[in-house]
């Protein structure tokens, strides 16, 4: 696994953010109550529900996250996966981003600093980018997922409405999960061939939004996957065939301490 985090130079481009601030107060006991929405398109189906995130550790720059039960949230599982770190510009992230694969045991991808936003970076500027292979055998079948995980920064905003409420300082940024998957199969006695199960597909795509002395106001998680159909051929694959689904994450109460 190769972990190459991108480093970021001010210029003069108009898309740069160039603002230092505080877009994730990370003092101890601070907490943000959302309202989740997570539906899954395919079945049209919606569940509505509320995750309270707070700082429930504090070690000099070491910060960890809880949700109060089960987070619900997409980006708010990530943020709880993560041992966080920070500095006048940037928030980064350690741990293990688990992405559940019907089908599949949880895919876990490691990450070490991943940057999450920078404010000196310009917008689609790349911040952190890793790439693996996860093997697993399913009923009997080798299973290769291929990744590239990736952080990028987005635009800052001066002003943006969003919850229905207008937030001032406000900066974007995504994380992009893409996905290739292989299995090899045996066609006659001795003689095997790779064939190609998912072909490369982004996943998961998050992009979120944080607002100066606030800290994550809203999170829109899309998960998208088609794997191929070998039905005609006879072949039937112990892994769901599609899933096409969205998390969104609100901010609606929040407290913080100044720092």
């Amino acid at each position: 696994m190769l972990l190459s985090v991108v480093s970021c130079t001010n210029n003069d481009n108009d898309d740069t953010v160039l603002n230092s601030g505080n877009y994730f107060p990370l003092t101890l006991d601070n907490y943000w109550n959302y309202n989740v929405t997570n539906s899954n398109l395919d079945l049209n189906q919606t569940q509505n529900t509320r995750d309270s995130l707070f700082v429930s550790s504090v070690n000099n720059n070491a910060f960890d996250l809880t949700i109060t039960g089960i987070a619900k949230g997409t980006m708010n599982t990530i943020l709880t996966q993560m041992q966080l770190s920070r500095t006048s510009f940037n928030l980064m992230g350690s741990g293990n981003i688990i992405f559940p694969f019907e089908g599949l045991d949880d895919l876990q991808i490691g990450v070490n600093n991943a940057i999450f936003y920078n404010t000196n970076s310009p917008s689609d500027e790349t911040l952190s980018s890793v790439d693996g292979v996860i093997e697993q055998n399913i009923e009997g079948l080798p299973i290769m997922a291929s990744y590239n995980l990736k952080t990028i920064q987005g635009p800052f905003s001066d002003s943006l409405f969003l919850n229905n409420v207008n937030y001032d300082n406000v900066i974007e940024s995504s994380i992009l999960l893409q996905l290739t998957i292989t299995t090899r199969i045996e066609v006659i006695p001795g003689n095997f061939v790779d064939v190609l199960i998912l072909d490369t597909q982004n996943v998961l795509d998050i992009k979120n939004h944080y607002v100066k002395d606030i800290g994550l106001v809203r999170s829109e998680a899309i998960i998208s996957y088609n794997l191929e159909d070998f039905s005609q051929i006879g072949i039937t694959l112990p892994l769901a065939g599609s899933l096409n689904a969205s998390s969104i994450q609100a901010l609606d109460t929040y407290e913080v301490a100044e720092e």
